[in-house]
């Protein structure tokens, strides 16, 4: 199991490239950036699987094994971090006027050549998973580390300082929170590459050093690398966020105006639409505001059907109500509604009554007609739950009675 866990900063990594390169596949205002994000991703998920614990230890399928897959893994990481200036460059930030692309790919390709030349140029033996180097070949391989570590605080920090300026003056919103995510990954990335600093010390002191990354050195790369995968993907993790609680919200709002419409259905059950759902209260999450707005559009059939069993005296009735059941003022226009709906409704129990005047319609109807359905179906949760108040409904059978 450890040797697995050894590859989670691998698979971090590959899921932030495989999510770039979605969103190069499906248009990008700045396409050239994002094919670098790309690049970094899948060229760390590489770098990664080379460095695991795991890689390294198979010594037995070759003995240089261990060397190639260090050399190749930094080389790769190098190459990974190489694209995230260029991102910064592309995106044209604010940045050092000498720092051009042409510059930072020679930079890149002059780190990358002497390292390669530095550790060919060792003598490094293996064992057990470490590197092994005596005299000028522990200098040599102590100076391999140390232009890994001074090329990547390079990249990292000229990729820091103009991204986290830039959040700096950004509003509250999905862009700003990803920046800030990436931004501190970012930061873990600085404290990773410092931790480089560590080898260094080890093969001067010792003449030895991992050939992979040891614990510390995956736990801060794990935790950079998932910063970064949610500082990335926080745009589309944000708006399935929003689109999750807006369905959430439509069912609350659907289950909270229940009691108004199954009273409304059991007068007039022709105004339920069928719609072949195996039941009312059975749908997906995603069809619930479907679902709020044609529970909305039965609610107001149902008030139409309902208009002519309205009593003549429904504005006495729901002032007697409001009497009886005294709320607050933002709620009294809810609760004379709930009050004539009672009424109505008991009226079309008994039977066919007198009919209403066109003020008492305007009593039953009383939410505006051009409002959206979220601020109608506000209005009508608000008429439920006045309707669902301890005693009004017997109240209103009792004065309807008399």
């Amino acid at each position: 199991m450890s040797d697995l866990l050894a590859y989670l900063p691998a698979v971090a990594a590959l899921w932030l490239g495989c999510y770039e390169l979605r969103l190069l596949r499906t248009g990008s205002d700045s396409p050239f950036a994002v094919r670098c994000l790309c690049r970094f991703g899948f060229c760390m998920a590489a770098a990664m699987t080379l460095l695991a614990a795991p890689t390294v230890y198979l010594e037995w399928l070759w003995p240089w094994f261990p060397r190639l897959t260090h050399l190749l893994g930094r080389e790769t990481e190098m190459a990974a971090l190489a694209f995230l200036p260029l991102t910064v460059i592309e995106i044209g930030l604010p940045r050092p006027r000498l720092l051009t692309g042409r510059l930072h790919i020679g930079v890149t390709l002059s780190a990358i050549a002497l390292y390669a030349v530095l550790f060919l140029s060792s003598g490094v033996r293996t064992r057990d998973g470490s590197l092994l180097a005596e005299g000028t070949g522990a200098v040599l391989l102590a100076s391999c580390d140390a232009v890994f570590t001074a090329y990547s605080l390079w990249c990292l920090a000229v990729f820091l300082v103009p991204v986290h300026r830039f959040t700096r003056g950004l509003r509250p919103g999905a862009l700003r929170t990803g920046l800030r995510l990436i931004t501190a990954s970012v930061a873990v990335g600085l404290v990773w590459a410092l931790w480089g600093v560590s080898s260094i010390v080890t093969m001067a002191v010792d003449h030895r050093q991992g050939a992979g990354l040891d614990l510390v050195g995956r736990v801060l790369g794990l935790c950079c690398l998932v910063l970064g995968v949610l500082g990335g993907t926080a745009a589309s993790r944000l708006s399935v966020t929003t689109a999750v609680g807006r369905r959430l919200r439509a069912y609350r709002t659907y289950r909270a105006l229940e009691p108004l419409w199954s009273a409304l259905r059991a007068v007039s059950p022709g105004t339920a639409l069928d719609l072949g759902w195996p039941a009312v209260r059975l749908f997906p999450l995603h069809r619930s505001e479907f679902a709020l707005y044609r529970r909305v559009i039965e609610i107001r059939d149902g008030y139409l059907e309902l208009r002519s069993f309205v009593p003549p005296d429904a504005r006495a009735l729901s002032a007697a109500a409001l009497d009886r059941f005294p709320v607050p003022p933002a709620g009294r226009a809810a609760m004379a509604e709930a009050a004539v709906i009672a009424a109505a409704l008991e009226s079309a129990r008994i039977g066919p009554g007198g009919h209403a005047s066109p003020g008492d319609r305007d009593v039953v109807l009383a939410y505006p007609d051009d409002c959206s359905v979220e601020e109608e179906a506000a209005w009508l949760v608000q008429v439920a739950e006045a309707f669902t108040v301890a005693g009004l409904v017997e109240h209103m059978r009792d004065r309807v009675a008399r």
